[in-house]
């Protein structure tokens, strides 16, 4: 039996196979003119998926490097300020010196007085810096209050919180952007240990200078007064010698009486509590009388404010030079505290500065792998839609021939 082909469905066959071959042209030509092998689903299933999911990972590693950079910001202007805060505190030490170690003048005093308010609005200024958005830096979270504000007393007080903002800079790494102004400026370590020494009745002439006072249990300290004075004891062999001796008081009520003062082991003290206490001191004359108030942290604004205070007290007041040096001391070490928060911003930009280098790294490598995919080998596709033009070519010409067939053509 002899199949018939008619001429309507070879027709259309042709038909089909031209308007495939033209379609193929055409997305050959789409993919040249975009770069693109792949731009829909239909494209390639199996790719787009795994595109899909590189251009996720991607907005992903966009919105860390944002965060990054804002990071980068904020600890930028942060650590420029406690750098000038740094600076700040040793311009300051170095006018306090000058004021104990020279013979100066009232009105040298008076400038120096002048200078050390200055100084001590510098420092403000710093405290309640902002950053690129306004914010302040040293407000904990409440990031739109001003945190240092200075009180009719001269006192500084501090109205922002106790917390640290943060910034995520990867899927499980969150990093400190800020630093309270209570820890960096009003809670800074007392150089002295836990008690705070208070100057103010020390004998004509005295270079007492405390140099530490602990106890092993603050949570039970008490004020600890101390008043030295000179006994005549009588010696084993029947002789006199002029000793010093202090009594010290806890809270007031004297427990220790006319007990002799060793320099070297200074005042070693055990209450009925259970907690002891430790003082080393340094140039005690007879007649000092000291007063020692429980205090581990210091405010770096309250020393300076005792400095200006003093300035202007002649060099011959004991107590005013004894405060003074206190607050060297305080400034040596809010110099230290401030310098190892320093350190720790520094720490946090070199581990942010990692962390964008490993989103750069990963970036180029989810670019690279996306582009593989994605991206049209430009060669490959050239040579794929020459052949598909000749075979477009080829499927014409047949169309056209074929179209010319008639029966009339062999009568």
């Amino acid at each position: 039996m002899i199949n018939r082909v008619s001429t309507a469905s070879q027709y259309q066959s042709l038909t089909s196979n031209l308007m495939r071959k033209q379609g193929e042209v055409n997305e050959s030509n789409n993919q040249l003119s975009t770069g693109k092998r792949v731009e829909t689903a239909g494209d390639d299933p199996v790719s787009s998926v795994t595109i899909q999911n590189y251009r996720q990972q991607l907005t992903q590693i966009d919105q860390y490097k944002s965060s990054i950079t804002m990071a980068n910001n904020r600890l930028g202007v942060m650590e420029s300020s406690i750098a000038g805060v740094e600076d700040n505190l040793d311009a300051t030490k170095q006018k306090v010196l000058r004021m104990i170690n020279g013979a100066m003048a009232s009105n040298d005093r008076t400038a120096f007085k002048d200078e050390l308010t200055s100084l001590r609005d510098g420092l403000l200024e710093l405290a309640n810096s902002r950053d690129e958005s306004g914010n302040y830096v040293f407000a904990g979270n409440q990031m739109d209050t001003q945190p240092f504000v200075k009180g009719t007393d001269d006192k500084m007080n501090y109205q922002g919180d106790s917390q640290s903002r943060y910034a995520q800079i990867d899927k499980s790494v969150e990093v400190k952007t800020s630093l309270p102004g209570d820890q960096l400026f009003t809670s800074i370590p007392n150089p002295y240990g836990d008690f705070r020494p208070d100057f103010s009745d020390l004998s004509s002439g005295s270079k007492l200078h405390v140099l530490s006072a602990t106890t092993s249990d603050f949570t039970k300290a008490q004020p600890i007064d101390i008043a030295f004075s000179e006994a005549l004891v009588t010696q084993p062999d029947g002789s006199e010698k002029t000793v010093m001796q202090y009594k010290l008081s806890l809270d007031g009520k004297e427990v220790v009486a006319d007990q002799d003062y060793d320099p070297e082991k200074g005042i070693q003290y055990t209450a009925a509590n259970g907690s002891s206490v430790s003082i080393t001191l340094d140039d005690v004359e007879v007649g000092d009388k000291l007063t020692l108030n429980p205090a581990q942290k210091i405010n770096i604004f309250d020393s300076l404010q005792d400095a200006i205070d003093n300035a202007e007290k002649p060099t011959s007041s004991a107590a005013a030079e004894a405060t003074l040096q206190r607050v060297i001391d305080d400034i040596d070490g809010s110099f230290l505290h401030v310098s190892q928060r320093r350190s720790e911003v520094g720490t946090i930009m070199q581990q942010v500065e990692r962390q964008q280098e490993q989103h750069l790294d990963f970036e180029l490598t989810l670019n690279s792998a996306q582009s593989g995919l994605e991206d049209l080998d430009y060669s490959k596709a050239i040579m794929e839609m020459n052949q598909q033009m000749m075979a477009l070519q080829a499927s014409q010409s047949a169309f056209s021939k074929t179209k010319q067939l008639s029966l009339f053509n062999y009568l």
